[in-house]
């Protein structure tokens, strides 16, 4: 995330308890895997791509990895950078599912309203995995940026 508070509920408990969860049974922590990642989706993530998505944390080195990546996760980066938005001088368009389950649209807003000129594209029905729920959208979205002569 850009932007601080970081995550959501899930994300900030698996971030408060990794050394718990990385002592899941392999069954449980797959589960729990792919049920988050299925999350992601509003519209539910075609089987081959959520298998595509689940499958690098689904072995012990994988799963150790999931739940590592989320406990470093710090805000100090977003903190590091997010005083800079305001002097970003380029064409920026920032996408944003509506149907977030894991960072809700606002923070998608609020992330546009601190970069000039920024602008802002809730996604309908779309979830986290916007270029999963509305990849024309976002195609569209990215070649009208492109195309900018700013």
């Amino acid at each position: 995330m850009a932007i601080r508070p970081w995550g959501s509920p899930f994300f900030r408990l698996v971030r408060e308890n990794a050394s718990v969860f990385e002592r899941l049974p392999p069954e449980l922590h797959q589960a729990l895997v792919r049920a988050y990642i299925a999350g992601a989706s509003s519209q539910g993530a075609a089987l081959p791509v959520l298998d595509r998505l689940v499958e690098p944390w689904s072995d012990e080195v994988g799963q150790h990895a999931f739940y590592r990546q989320i406990a470093q996760a710090d805000e100090r980066y977003s903190d590091e950078i997010q005083s800079r938005y305001g002097s970003i001088d380029i064409p920026v368009v920032v996408c944003w599912g509506d149907e977030d389950a894991w960072i809700p649209w606002q923070r998608g807003k609020e992330l546009a309203a601190l970069i000039p000129g920024a602008r802002f594209e809730r996604i309908a029905g779309a979830g986290h995995l916007v270029q999963e729920d509305a990849p024309e959208v976002l195609t569209r979205l990215l070649v009208e940026l492109l195309a900018t002569d700013d």
